[in-house]
């Protein structure tokens, strides 16, 4: 009776303790959010842990399956498998999408998200996106091994409450996320201050753990930290005591690791082990700081009079405040400290002179990046009520969370605290170009006062321009291909604008007096072209035609028998049409020429915005414009350039594929396709080809100054002798113009692939053309920017190293290559220098930048310039360069940027707003403004702001000329 009394009292007891446990659970995972992203399911892990799908926290972006069992999930796989099986990814269009997940401002958190992409994102090979916390830029996610996962965690402090979890696109494949969990953590966790700083959780080993063995977390860590076995250090002797009573004894510490971490230890004569810290890739907010904490408690069982007395020491140093002393499982010591280094830290942990026992020992460790952000930052309030009205109206909700900060949408520029001293984010540029909006354009936009850029181009707006007098800051307005109507509004002319674009439209009337007076005075560029009812510049304009009135139902009998004759008539004619339209299609399918099969098949014949035709040549006229190849102009890849003149005495130049190769045949069939649908001052002008037998000859304009090339290595001069400083500007500026609109006009986009002085021509007058399009790659307004997998082409010293790595081919990769032109103008050293005076650098871009860091920009600049150039231009030029030459695509302006950059310091040399004289309203600036970061937002070493030499700055006068005339491309 008592042995059945007991066995109830045991399982009471049993009953008792699993429900305290259960209890215990319950309340340490308060505060837990588990997110199980692209789930649709609430379940519980393993652990005991809650985990709910995403739908609650995100609306858009795509799920997708894992196919789990390809993946490596180690010796946590049991737990993690099940958070893993799903994922959400972002395809766009927008750059930024966000989770709205649960936070309390000012509390402390963990943040743990984990990544594997599997099968979405092995064909991609890598992916590259960025996490931002709140209105801080977090980390860079990097994703080279699909089956692999990547867990980030990180403890902060969010600002407010709503402080969204969001994800950035990068240059290659689409940002997903497999799990977001957040814990709260004591207030006094680390005994360290979160604001303004995120600590990146880097390692945290339990240094006793068997290598293999299943990582400790939730539920013996109530916050869920997970402590993982060292799998580098294996060698090192462990000891482990699970019968020491550290529950009783160790208390109140506000970071202490679980007992079952503290229960074992690495204990040896001498502790030593490398922390990498280069682990993640580079982060504009990181600091080289890191934060260390050492954990150690005597388990070892010594005597009552034995003591242990490590010391600590970092790369060799020792770290003050050392040797700590160990004396029972009654102290826990706790060793933090910040240590600044960019790789790695050497730890050696050994016992002092004067302790009794001779080993050192070590429990836990955990390591820390630390990140610095601005807490006080806030875009305007204004600013972000507006961009959610026009989100609303005109459908652009893909955009989620903070229009500003951690980074803004992608069209959109916001003002940088740096520059401005203020910690309120203005909107400085709204640029919807090509977007395929429709409707009246919202009067909300009035409300960004801070406006600078306006750019709602290539749309199917209609109805009048709003009332923008609000925008008193406003400097380029673009409005052109819409379906505008109405007048001009007198407005404008009381804006600081210095571009208004307001090509194919319906405007009428006169142009409003204060524009007329900026453009005579020279600080606006202005076009207006293909508007038929709008009077300026000589234009005879006709007032828009009245809507077709409502004819009268009432006929005559004689209406109705003309009606009835019209009938049969319209019969008979149309079928002798028909009949005429098939015998047309079977001579231009069938008897043509050659030749004229080729102009239709490369978009030929008739040039858009031209009276000149594309030309077929025959041989024998070729022979006889360049009499027999007489005269050689130079020679490439593709062949030979000779010098001819035609019959009406206009001078060409003639470039033969004589190799007559595959290769060379796609090159020419290229080039004649792309050179027939482009048009623009800074591209070289086509007269026509020849493709008769095996001769494949492409035919220019000649261009009497030669190239770029020729005259940086003195091989040709002006008649003033080298190039000066001004005349380099003015020749990349133009080049740009040229770049920018095969980037940005031309649809499809362009890209040219093989940007080098080489290829920048100049005209008698000096005039660029950007020149040879035989490699050229026509492509999508996404893949532009996204990239497309091709074989790498190009010129050695110009290709971009990220293209000629991943095989992915982008608009950045001509950004590479015109960067290393500018600095090619600047120096005068080609690309291809490897020896440098005094330097031990291996290349044209090391030379720079070390050349530079003393604040003397004459160290590099060419020495035939002499010194009459303005040093403060050159600085801007040479910064311009290197941001084309950073390593991220991300991390390189566009070249809508670039050209507004040259734009700018040209303004600078002229010591006034320039206004360049174009034939037509297609060589102005163009008119897609992509999302435009400043380029110098650190300050430059050594610089004295004070230096720019003004007397040296000459002023010009240009004025604006107009044309009906839309050049575009086709």
């Amino acid at each position: 009776m008592w042995r059945r009394r007991g066995m109830a009292a045991a399982k009471l007891l049993f009953v008792v303790i699993l429900c305290c446990q259960l209890l215990q659970r319950g309340a340490a995972q308060t505060g837990f959010t588990s997110i199980d992203c692209g789930s649709t399911f609430k379940y519980t892990d393993g652990l005991g842990i809650q985990w709910v799908g995403d739908a609650n926290y995100v609306s858009k972006g795509e799920t997708a399956a894992i196919d789990i069992q390809k993946a490596k999930l180690g010796a946590d796989g049991v737990n993690d498998r099940r958070k893993l099986q799903t994922l959400r990814y972002f395809p766009g269009p927008a750059n930024k999408h966000c989770y709205d997940v649960p936070f309390v401002a000012s509390q402390k958190y963990l943040i743990r998200l984990t990544f594997l992409g599997g099968n979405l994102t092995s064909k991609a090979g890598i992916v590259d996106f960025s996490v931002s916390l709140g209105i801080a830029y977090w980390q860079n996610i990097q994703v080279s091994d699909p089956w692999t996962p990547i867990v980030r965690e990180a403890s902060f402090i969010p600002v407010q409450d709503s402080s969204p979890i969001c994800f950035k696109r990068g240059d290659i494949g689409d940002p997903f996320v497999n799990s977001i969990e957040i814990r709260p953590l004591p207030p006094l966790a680390y005994q360290i201050t979160l604001n303004s700083f995120i600590y990146t959780n880097v390692y945290r080993l339990d240094c006793g753990l068997k290598a293999g063995s299943p990582s400790i977390r939730y539920p013996d860590d109530p916050s869920d930290r997970i402590w993982a076995a060292d799998i580098k250090n294996v060698s090192i002797p462990a000891v482990v005591n699970a019968n020491a009573r550290l529950e009783s004894t160790i208390t109140d510490t506000f970071n202490q690791p679980p007992v079952a971490v503290l229960r074992s230890a690495w204990n040896a004569s001498t502790i030593s082990f490398q922390l990498p810290m280069s682990t993640f890739p580079k982060s504009p907010i990181d600091l080289g700081f890191y934060y260390i904490s050492f954990y150690f408690v005597e388990i070892a069982g010594t005597a009552a009079n034995d003591f242990r007395v490590v010391d600590v020491n970092v790369d060799g140093s020792k770290v003050d405040g050392s040797p700590i002393t160990l004396t029972s499982t009654e102290t826990l010591a706790l060793w933090s400290f910040h240590i600044k280094t960019a790789q790695s830290a050497d730890i050696s942990i050994t016992p002092s002179s004067n302790a009794s026992i001779p080993v050192a020992l070590l429990n836990a460790v955990e390591v820390y990046q630390v990140q610095s952000y601005n807490v006080s930052l806030t875009t305007s309030a204004i600013g972000v009520k507006t961009i959610e009205a026009l989100k609303t109206e005109l459908n652009l909700n893909e955009w989620q969370g903070d229009p500003c900060l951690a980074w803004p949408y992608d069209w959109l520029k916001c003002s940088d605290p740096l520059n401005s001293g203020s910690n309120t984010i203005e909107i400085t540029a709204l640029t919807l170009s090509n977007f395929n909006l429709s409707g009246t354009i919202p009067a909300d936009i009035s409300d960004l006062v801070e406006l600078t850029e306006l750019a709602l181009d290539h749309n199917n707006f209609s109805g009048r321009i709003p009332d923008l007098s609000t925008l008193t800051k406003l400097k380029h307005l673009r409005l052109q291909n819409n379906n505008l109507s109405g007048p001009i509004p007198n407005f404008l002319g009381s804006l600081p604008l210095s571009v208004l674009t307001l090509d194919n439209n319906q405007l009428e009337g006169d142009l409003p007096e204060g524009l007329q007076e900026k453009i005579h005075s020279g600080v606006l560029t202005f076009s207006a072209g293909n508007n038929p009812h709008l009077c300026f510049g000589g234009n005879q304009c006709s007032s828009p035609a009245p809507s077709a009135q409502k004819q009268s139902s009432d006929k005559t009998d004689s209406d109705k028998k003309s009606s009835s004759v019209g009938v049969i008539v319209g019969a008979v004619v149309g079928g002798l049409a028909v009949l005429l339209l098939l015998v047309f299609f079977i001579y231009w399918k069938f008897l043509r020429k050659p030749a004229q099969r080729l102009v239709t098949a490369t978009g030929g014949g008739e040039r858009s915005g031209s009276s000149n035709s594309l030309k077929p040549f025959s041989w024998t006229e070729v022979e006889t414009m360049t009499k027999n190849f007489s005269k050689v102009l130079g020679k490439g890849g593709y062949g030979e350039v000779y010098y001819g003149e035609l019959l009406t005495g206009k001078k060409v130049a003639v470039k033969v594929n004589k190799g007559n190769t595959k290769h060379g045949k796609q090159q020419f069939l290229n080039e004649v396709s792309l050179l027939s649908r482009v048009h623009h001052r800074h591209l070289v002008p086509f007269v026509g080809f020849c493709n008769e037998g095996k001769h494949e000859i492409v035919i220019y304009e000649y261009m009497a100054q030669g190239t770029l090339e020729d005259h940086l290595k003195g091989e040709r001069n002006t008649n003033n002798g080298p190039l000066d400083w001004k005349t380099r500007l003015d020749i990349v500026l133009n080049a740009s113009k040229g770049i920018e609109y095969l980037h940005k006009s031309c649809n499809p986009p362009i890209i040219h692939r093989d940007i080098k002085t080489a290829n920048i021509l100049l005209n008698e007058h000096l005039v660029t053309k950007v020149s040879d399009f035989g490699i050229s790659k026509p492509t999508s307004d996404e893949n532009r920017t996204r990239g497309i997998t091709t074989e790498v082409k190009g010129t050695f010293g110009y290709l971009d190293p990220e293209y000629f790595r991943g095989y992915r081919l982008t608009e950045k990769n001509d950004v590479y290559s015109f960067g290393v032109v500018l600095l090619e103008v600047i120096t005068g050293k080609p690309p291809t220098t490897v020896s440098f005076p005094n330097s031990r650098a291996s290349n044209l871009l090391e030379w720079v930048q070390s050349s530079i860091q003393n604040g003397n920009i004459r160290t590099i600049v060419d020495p035939t310039m002499g010194s009459s150039y303005d040093e403060e231009s050159v600085w801007k030029v040479t910064e311009l360069a290197l941001s084309c030459l950073r390593p991220n695509l991300s991390d390189r302006p566009d070249m809508t940027c670039v050209l507004q950059e040259l734009m700018e310091v040209m303004e600078q040399e002229n010591h006034q707003t320039t206004v360049n004289v174009y034939p037509s309203p297609s060589n102005l600036p163009p008119s897609a403004f992509d999302q435009y970061q400043r380029v110098s937002e650190a300050p430059r070493v050594g610089r004295n702001p004070s230096r720019g030499d003004s007397s040296r700055r000459s002023s010009q006068d240009s004025i604006a000329t107009f044309s009906n005339d839309n050049i575009t491309a086709r």
